[in-house]
């Protein structure tokens, strides 16, 4: 355990979150009666989001890791071991970027090539993704990124916009936000060393190719 934790402090892989889950079935229902109450990110026409058509994954949803409040199922990269709770709940507590913003519901990683892959998700709320996109957004200004891309796609019918943060020409920071599904906006954040460009790009590929909603 304290090996997993050491990599990702090391290299600061985790965005994390301290929102309470308590009355997680409550929540799941007053979001999708409020979904259409305002119009969102997503909603915006002047956005084109483009087809992003990655490949084919065969996989079966026995292998997928289902993510309860979104309705969704996924790969996370090959190779990667998902955190217990209790690991999971050290990072979060030791780290703190955007802690504010959503709520982690699980973490990956993979010690050989010192990857990491989180899981998460927000309620779909008026103003609050649009905060959390702005926060990726001023990230520009932080000495240590050089290089800052934000891009629109559809992923099997789904709208989500991408954000990959170049850290110090040494790490990225690959943030994947969908649209709201049963009242939630996924958020999945690949991160890898980019010594490991190549190998991590084939990985993020096919663990996106394989949500399912």
């Amino acid at each position: 355990m304290k090996y997993y934790i050491t990599i990702l402090f090391i290299l600061l892989f985790i965005f994390a979150c301290n929102n309470n889950n308590d009355n997680k079935n409550e929540e799941i229902i007053d979001n999708i009666e409020n979904a259409e109450d305002f119009e969102d990110f997503f909603s915006n026409k002047e956005i084109i989001f483009k087809k992003l058509v990655l490949g084919i994954n065969n996989s079966t949803n026995e292998n997928k890791y289902h993510i309860t409040n979104v309705n969704a199922d996924f790969l996370p990269p090959i190779n990667s071991v998902k955190l217990s709770e209790e690991e999971k709940n050290i990072v979060i507590e030791k780290t703190g970027y955007f802690k504010d913003y959503f709520y982690t519901d699980s973490l990956f990683v993979d010690e050989r090539i010192k990857s990491s892959c989180l899981v998460g998700y927000m309620e779909r709320e008026e103003g609050k993704l649009d905060a959390f996109i702005n926060s990726l957004r001023k990230m520009k200004e932080d000495k240590s990124v050089k290089d800052l891309t934000e891009e629109y796609y559809t992923i099997k019918g789904k709208k989500n916009i991408q954000f990959r943060i170049n850290i110090e020409n040494s790490l990225y920071w690959f943030y994947v936000i969908f649209e709201a599904n049963n009242g939630y906006y996924l958020i999945l954040n690949y991160t890898f060393p980019i010594s490991y460009l190549e190998d991590s790009v084939d990985r993020i590929a096919n663990s996106l190719t394989s949500i399912t909603f």
